[in-house]
């Protein structure tokens, strides 16, 4: 029995060992095959792509390339790859890049999407469009790509259609990219590109785009991007998106869902109609959730300092949350010369139009003013609102202060109004109460840096002194000491006459009995000569 066994046993060894060899040299042969012919396949690139580039039907127009290398194992280095639209214009271009195939699709010309999965961008101008529904488009560039970007429009300009053209459109929408349901799996990768943007009524031109895209149109997009400066509806330093978008319902009909981290660096607030010399660096950290054509975005606004007219802000910082168009800001707050500033606001990113309300708390007077002798703690409501345009900014509110002093003079309070628009400061209801006497006024303005003051009104608390100063009380007042200082210098004139006068009758005979009498003369016109040299009237 055992000899049995044993030679059973060294039966099936052998029998193993032939099917081994049998099978690695299957494998061997297929490999061999599948090389020759994926050679074979390398060579004829160019032909291939080109079929290729017929049978697709995701692409509208044609998609051609000045040179093409390939290797064995599916990587096809092109140059000057351009995608062009059938009426002739751009839609991409690209000096050069790579695309990754699955060879076998290639050997067995199975050409459909699923045979690429790996495409590389280089140096890339890449415009995108974006419909009501965030569905993706591909379309011409503007001329703004070649402009700097402080010069970008910030509103993408409607192109010249005639009457049968915008109906059409209307009613079917030409797409010059659709995958209309092909299963995409594939990597792309974008270096030093250019991304144009149209979204709805918004527009954008982005610098130095490096990014990272994987694409399975059956599970989620894994998107890692980052760009530098940019320009057009908002000008900023910098975009920074990385997340996921899943895609599992879009095959039910449904609208795929965001889990995105969208970080805007370095927005210029002028460029957002923020005031016109508003240039103080804002960002925005946002957590990007919801549906793909409709996403709300939560996170953080701030500000190393915002300088304003009038007020400087430091280390701003405060909530935001974005959807359908709206910033929406809230518990934002400040230090604003050494007080508090808590605020909340509304911008409307299509017209730009908003508005801002905010309390300013313990503000120190002697930093506001440059002037340490008026030191007094004021405490204002601010109001700001703009219609869209940038010199149309108004500024209002109200102001109160605690007790202080200017110089040696004790202050119980002031209150007040003002507003400001464009160059035009204005106060109304001003009064400053001491303890004796209360200054006010309703008229103070500064037009283009002149100021115009209104009646100025000075009252004793027992109200037995009340003085008035206008505009035409101070030009008399000006006349007035313009003549003193004449009189004055008249007067010195005079003098220093009789003095002289009196100084020649040392060489007159006086008799004695009246050289004393002329000796005190002349000792009263150089007392009265000095008195009135030692006055100064500016």
């Amino acid at each position: 029995m055992k000899h049995y066994m044993r030679s059973y046993w060294t039966k099936y060894k052998q029998l193993y060992k032939k099917g081994l060899k049998g099978i690695a040299a299957f494998l061997a042969i297929g490999a061999i095959v599948f090389f020759v012919l994926a050679t074979i396949a390398s060579r004829g690139m160019g032909v291939i792509f080109n079929e290729v580039m017929a049978r697709q039907t995701m692409m509208r127009g044609t998609v051609t390339v000045e040179s093409l290398s390939a290797t064995p194992w599916g990587t096809l280095s092109f140059t000057d790859l351009v995608w062009t639209d059938p009426d002739g214009r751009r839609l991409i271009t690209v000096p050069d890049g790579k695309i990754r195939v699955n060879m076998w699709d290639v050997v067995t010309r199975n050409f459909k999407a699923s045979a690429i999965n790996g495409i590389e961008l280089n140096d890339a101008v890449i415009v995108v469009d974006l419909d009501e529904n965030n569905r993706l488009d591909f379309v011409p560039a503007s001329p703004d790509v070649k402009k700097p970007l402080n010069e970008v429009e910030p509103r993408p300009k409607p192109p010249k259609k005639t009457t049968q053209e915008r109906q059409e459109e209307l009613g079917n929408k030409v797409r010059n990219f659709n995958w209309q349901g092909q299963h995409l799996d594939l990597k792309i990768r974008l270096r030093n590109s250019q991304l144009e943007v149209f979204n709805r009524n918004r527009h954008y031109v982005m610098k130095d785009v490096n990014a990272r895209i994987d694409l399975d149109s059956n599970r989620a997009v894994h998107i890692d991007m980052e760009t530098g400066k940019f320009g057009g509806t908002a000008i900023g330093d910098g975009l920074v998106l990385k997340g996921r978008v899943d895609l599992k319902d879009v095959l039910k009909h449904r609208m795929p869902q965001l889990d995105l981290q969208f970080d805007v660096k370095g927005v210029d607030p002028s460029s957002l109609g923020f005031g016109e010399n508003i240039h103080d660096a804002m960002t925005l950290l946002t957590k990007v959730t919801g549906d793909f054509n409709r996403p709300f975005a939560k996170g953080r606004v701030t500000m190393p300092i915002l300088r304003i007219p009038a007020l400087t802000f430091d280390n701003v910082v405060g909530d935001v949350t974005y959807q359908d168009g709206i910033l929406n800001f809230s518990n934002v707050n400040a230090n604003v010369f050494s007080g508090k500033l808590e605020a909340k606001g509304v911008y409307n990113l299509d017209t730009r139009a908003y508005t801002i309300t905010g309390v300013a708390k313990d503000l120190d007077s002697s930093v506001a003013l440059k002037t340490p002798e008026f030191l007094v703690p004021v405490s204002a409501n601010l109001n700001f609102k703009s219609e869209g345009m940038p010199r149309d900014m108004e500024v209002w509110g109200n102001f109160w202060s605690g007790e202080g002093h200017y110089m040696l003079i004790p202050i119980k309070n002031i209150t007040g109004n003002f507003h400001n628009k464009g160059r035009h400061l204005s106060f109304s209801d001003v009064k400053v109460n001491t303890k004796i006497t209360t200054i006010s006024t309703n008229a103070l303005r500064i037009d283009d840096g002149q100021l115009t003051m209104g009646p100025l009104n000075i009252t004793s608390h027992g109200g037995s002194n009340f003085i008035i100063y206008d505009e035409d009380s101070f030009d008399e007042l000006d006349e007035t000491i313009d003549r003193i200082k004449e009189g004055m210098n008249q007067a010195s004139e005079n003098s220093k006459r009789a003095s002289e006068s009196a100084k020649g009758l040392t060489d007159v005979k006086i008799p004695d009995d009246v050289k004393g009498s002329i000796k005190d003369l002349k000792r009263q016109m150089d007392s009265v000569k000095d008195s009135v040299e030692s006055i100064k009237i500016n």
